[in-house]
């Protein structure tokens, strides 16, 4: 509560502190008007500026000495809150507009939820053409063993090529490596 306190003065202003307090509010289940409170703050924090300075002014030898506990508790900070109250309502009414429409707890909820999605990329027809390739010159014997490829650089760059040629609607070769792998690329390269 006392972060509550601190924040509705406007003490804790930025972008890093708004980031904690939302969090804070969330975690102990504070219902916030909103978090345009950055726009708020500041006229907010004059009028508590203002109700210590007259504090001060009325209870000089007292103000120093006494600390905001004791002060709270002697009943010598109820017109300065009041007058703060009335400062923050004010302001709160004047930025209405800026205000979100969600509680903090709303808002964290959205953001874990868009962070969270991760959609794999759909593959594209060439990436497809280039696997289906890879596992045709795998099954062949032209790379190595049947099932292995001794050089998968070298096999990689001649699919690779193969379908590029097959895709642009060059001529490749219907024998050997390269026609094995133009066949099962055209498959999908249709």
């Amino acid at each position: 509560m006392r972060d509550l306190a601190a924040y509705s003065v406007g003490i804790s202003v930025g972008a890093k502190n708004t980031g904690k307090f939302l969090k804070f509010a969330a975690k102990s289940g504070i219902k916030l008007a909103g978090v345009g409170a950055t726009r708020v703050a500041v006229p907010a924090a004059r009028g508590a500026l203002g109700a210590a300075g007259m504090l001060a002014r009325t209870y000089p030898g007292t103000a120093t000495a006494l600390t905001l506990a004791q002060a709270y508790q002697m009943g010598l900070l109820d017109a300065p809150i009041e007058r703060a109250k009335d400062v923050t309502a004010q302001a709160l009414f004047e930025a209405g507009d800026f205000l979100p429409q969600q509680t903090p707890e709303q808002m964290l909820e959205a953001m874990q939820r868009d962070q969270g999605i991760k959609r794999p990329k759909k593959a594209t027809k060439y990436n497809r053409a280039v696997k289906s390739g890879m596992a045709a010159a795998r099954a062949s014997r032209y790379f190595g063993k049947a099932g292995t490829l001794s050089s998968p650089k070298k096999a990689f760059a001649t699919v690779n090529r193969t379908a590029s040629k097959v895709n642009q609607g060059k001529k490749v070769s219907t024998k050997g490596a390269i026609g094995k792998i133009a066949r099962a690329v055209r498959r999908i390269l249709k």
